[in-house]
């Protein structure tokens, strides 16, 4: 996904963008529930929070119009939401807090549809990268090597700026380490491991029995022993549900323990809506995914010509949703530092601005700075506010805001009721 936004973010930018890919993208008019090779969450439902609703806009306009058109519109994240809170459902009103719902495959045949309509950019499928390529004297990037997957020997692909989007699984961190070793710079990285693990799968619901709500979140309590639960309408009728536990008894891998896990979730809306739902996929069971940063901007000699973005730098707990927003405000930023710096680029500098800007939803996901050290009395979100929230619509707003990235934290003590 960071990929794709980073082609979208370069391609009026540069002569020529050349996406590297190691697996191979399906036909982007297929927009079946089948995972891509490669890419596990694209068995999921995904959110995309407010923030990363503004930032697909800044780099694909209109994209959200042909998310519309097949049937994955916009939706008020309070209005058209039941969000249960630990302590109590918030109320739904109108609150101006974009977010859609959809597939992976639909979210990747709109940006590859996209990118189709440009000339400057091409996908080389089914290669991967094996190293990067520097200038012997002061290290910048100036290109990778690639090989493919039957090819025999290697391929030097130059570059003026090479980006790194990928994923948690990037190796990037291992080869700076090497092209930095006689500065004796080393890359750090914070982990919090996540204790909780999830279990999703696909239904359909007839229109006429659909839910008047869009989006159901269910926070975990003591009540419900820290299960978690969530479900979101996609396209086509198509409904995604996630179902969250704490590591220890495996999730549900059958219809009737997947209904019985919801039994004392919320307040029933959810083993309701699933009585009149169709499975459409296979239950999918996933281990807890640990939060990473990856300290690049700590480097005192961060290499030229080389930036990296996405997962591939920081990675939270998907339960927060907050996945492709982080990607898609880092290529934003991307854009913006180009456009603003020019031929005066620097590589470093846009490090130092993304990990500003992924500091507040490492916080949300962590309750930790990026040292992993815990807030605790700094927290961004008061418990006060929690309390308040399921009786006041506008403390309510405040929450939500925070949580889509629309506002600092810190300004929560303006809307204190």
């Amino acid at each position: 996904m960071a990929g794709l936004l980073a082609a979208h973010a370069l391609a009026d930018r540069f002569e020529r963008v050349t996406i590297v890919e190691r697996d191979h993208y399906r036909d982007p008019n297929d927009l079946a529930l089948v995972p891509r090779r490669g890419v596990p969450q694209s068995r999921c439902v995904h959110l995309l929070m407010a923030a990363g609703a503004a930032a697909f806009e800044q780099l694909i306009p209109g994209w959200s119009e042909q998310m519309g058109a097949h049937g994955a519109g916009p939706f008020d994240a309070s209005a058209h939401s039941l969000l249960h809170l630990s302590t109590g459902r918030l109320p739904r009103s109108e609150s101006g807090i974009t977010a859609y719902g959809c597939s992976r495959a639909l979210m990747e045949s709109v940006l590859r549809r996209s990118l189709a309509k440009t000339t400057t950019v091409q996908v080389r499928e089914g290669q991967k990268v094996v190293g990067l390529l520097a200038h012997a004297v002061d290290r910048r990037v100036i290109g990778v090597r690639t090989t493919g997957r039957q090819a025999v020997g290697e391929v030097e692909l130059l570059a003026d700026l090479v980006v790194d989007a990928s994923g948690a699984g990037s190796i990037l961190p291992r080869w700076i380490d090497s092209l930095l070793k006689s500065s004796g710079s080393r890359l750090e990285t914070t982990v919090t491991n996540c204790r909780m693990q999830y279990a999703s799968r696909w239904f359909t619901i007839n229109p006429d029995n659909a839910p008047d709500w869009r989006c159901l979140s269910i926070a975990p309590t003591e009540t419900s022993r820290g299960r978690a639960a969530m479900m979101l309408r996609a396209e086509n009728d198509r409904w995604g549900v996630v179902l969250l536990s704490p590591i220890g008894p495996p999730l549900p891998a059958e219809d009737d323990t997947f209904l019985k896990f919801t039994s004392n979730l919320g307040d029933g809306e959810l083993r309701a809506a699933l009585a009149v739902a169709r499975p459409l996929s296979p239950i999918h069971r996933y281990a807890p995914t640990p939060n990473r940063v990856t300290h690049f901007h700590l480097l005192p000699a961060w290499p030229e010509g080389l930036v990296a973005i996405g997962d591939a730098v920081c990675t939270v707990d998907p339960y927060f949703g907050l996945g492709m927003t982080l990607s898609a405000r880092g290529a934003a930023l991307l854009r913006n530092c180009l456009d603003q710096q020019g031929d005066a680029f620097s590589a470093s500098d846009f490090q130092n601005k993304l990990a500003g800007l992924n500091l507040a939803p490492w916080r949300l996901a962590t309750g930790r700075d990026y040292d992993g050290q815990s807030l605790s009395g700094r927290a961004l979100l008061p418990s006060s506010f929690y309390d308040k929230a399921p009786a006041h619509s506008e403390t309510a707003h405040a929450v939500l805001a925070v949580q889509h990235l629309l506002r600092p934290a810190e300004t929560l003590k303006e809307v204190a009721p």
